[in-house]
């Protein structure tokens, strides 16, 4: 069979490269923009992010009644700067600036995926379809099905740090580095394995090894600041780090780094056992193994350098106490994408001797194929298909009338204190106070939509808190219809 090769004048290359990113934006703007229209984006975290790049762009700290009392400081959670950074925008975006910096960083993010191995190989062909793979492979989609995280920024610089080490651009690969270490705590601990896996790539020229050890100090140090100075000067009286949950490990990081360096048979058997003991959770770490093998993590076996990427990823996931984050669901598995691409079409370029276009081709239909897979059946728990099946007619419908829904939020003095059930918040977050429901403190309105999400409550208790509103002395209802209800207090 005769495979059509990818276009050879530069005119044409590049018209399919804009035709690609183009019909990935289209797709990632239908997943995650539409949820946002549709109000299945949630208080935590796009609510979080929101009230964050208020703050930010009126020159104050965020003190967020969406985290309290547990975190007096958005920073005291995750040393999370990118919001910082964003901020202005949102006079542009509004409600949207987060989700839209998420979708032009991932599609960044896969055009530094062709450029880096554009100029490692000079092969167009395998550039331009390890592009498709890295946009194609299930992280991103489940990413973009749940409202924004830092994470994903990182990770989608991933392949800049790369291509930039290539270029040998000592400073840019710095201020990468940099870049990828202030999207999360948890990114700078990544980056240590990011810049040592640089150094077994270049372990044979002196200065450029050297300088990858040194990046790898520098976000090691990063991180220690990060968790053990940082986080703690400005959290909550006497609280330091609250995100080590690993108690299968240890109680605090000696513990877990004592485990691990003394119980390697006991620590590899977690990264398939359910360590929770209960029975729903089994096959989920199974079936992470299984499609990150089909995404190309094959290729792992040969190109071992990029193993030391995917190691602390794994740990955090699968060591986790929280059985949600061990699956392919959510933003939990974003920075797996760049490393399988890396290392599966390094693999190829170097194994396909005779630059066959259908070897670079299939494992890229092959995770494809995965990808919509996934979309229909998860084993991981609590996945909403409606949020992310862009490909049907449900993932464009709501229960409610979202155009009633907007008009009865536009007539919320924009000032007012506001406690609002969870699907709101984000709609809601651009002002001083905004809680989730049913905390209120000082708010003024309450808001709540009869058919959203209602956590942190079920359908039962969300009825019998109405009841009690509707009974209250100190609030009146101003607002009701099919679809939400407001409360003014007296």
């Amino acid at each position: 069979m005769r495979i059509m090769k990818l276009p050879g004048n530069i005119n044409k290359r590049n018209t399919l490269i804009a035709a690609v990113i183009s019909c990935f934006a289209l797709i990632f703007a239908s997943i995650s923009l539409v949820n946002h229209y549709n109000f299945r984006t949630y208080a935590w975290d796009l609510g979080i992010n929101n009230n964050a790049i208020y703050d930010y762009a009126h020159f104050r700290w965020n003190d967020c009644m969406l985290m309290q009392p547990q975190f007096e400081n958005v920073l005291s959670d995750h040393l999370s700067l990118y919001p910082l950074l964003v901020s202005p925008f949102y006079w542009i975006f509004g409600s949207y600036t987060m989700l839209i910096f998420q979708i032009v960083a991932i599609l960044v993010g896969g055009f530094g995926i062709y450029r880096y191995f554009l100029k490692k190989t000079a092969d167009y062909n395998l550039s331009m379809i390890a592009m498709i793979h890295f946009l194609s492979v299930w992280g991103i989609y489940s990413a973009l099905a749940f409202d924004y995280h830092d994470n994903v920024i990182s990770a989608m610089l991933v392949p800049w740090l790369f291509l930039a080490f290539e270029n040998k651009k000592q400073g840019l690969s710095f201020l990468l580095l940099f870049l990828i270490c202030i999207g999360k705590e948890n990114m700078a601990l990544w980056a240590v394995f990011i810049a040592l896996t640089l150094y077994l790539l270049n372990y044979k020229s002196p200065v450029y090894s050297r300088r990858a050890l040194l990046m790898s100090v520098l976000a090691l140090f990063y991180f220690v600041l990060a968790i053990k100075v940082i986080i703690p000067a400005i959290g909550n009286e006497g609280r330091e780090y609250l995100h080590l949950k690993y108690k299968v490990l240890g109680n605090t990081f000696g513990e877990v780094i004592h485990t691990i360096i003394f119980r390697p048979q006991y620590v590899f058997s977690l990264l398939f056992e359910n360590h929770t003991g209960w029975e729903g959770a089994d096959f989920i770490k199974s079936e992470l193994h299984f499609f990150v093998l089909l995404s190309g993590g094959f290729a792992l076996f040969y190109k071992s350098q990029f193993i030391l990427m995917i190691l602390p990823i794994y740990a955090q996931k699968l060591f986790n106490d929280d059985f949600g984050k061990w699956g392919i669901n959510d933003q939990y598995s974003i920075e797996l994408v760049p490393v399988l691409t890396l290392a599966l079409f390094t693999f190829l370029y170097e194994w396909n001797t005779k630059r066959k276009f259908l070897i670079y081709l299939l494992p890229c239909l092959i995770t494809i194929a995965a990808t919509a897979s996934s979309l229909d059946h998860r084993q991981s728990k609590w996945y909403n298909p409606e949020r992310l099946q862009f490909y049907k007619k449900s993932h464009y419908q709501t229960p409610y009338n979202v155009n009633e829904v907007r008009n009865v939020l536009s007539a919320i003095p924009a000032n007012a204190a506001v406690s609002a059930t969870n699907s709101l918040v984000p709609h809601l977050a651009f002002r001083d106070y905004i809680y989730q429901f049913p905390v209120v403190g000082n708010a003024e309105f309450i808001v709540i939509l009869k058919l959203g999400n209602p956590y942190p409550l079920n359908e039962e208790e969300l009825n019998k808190k109405l009841s009690e509103l509707s009974q209250s002395d100190a609030w009146i209802k101003i607002t009701e219809n099919n679809d939400i209800i407001v409360f003014r207090r007296k």
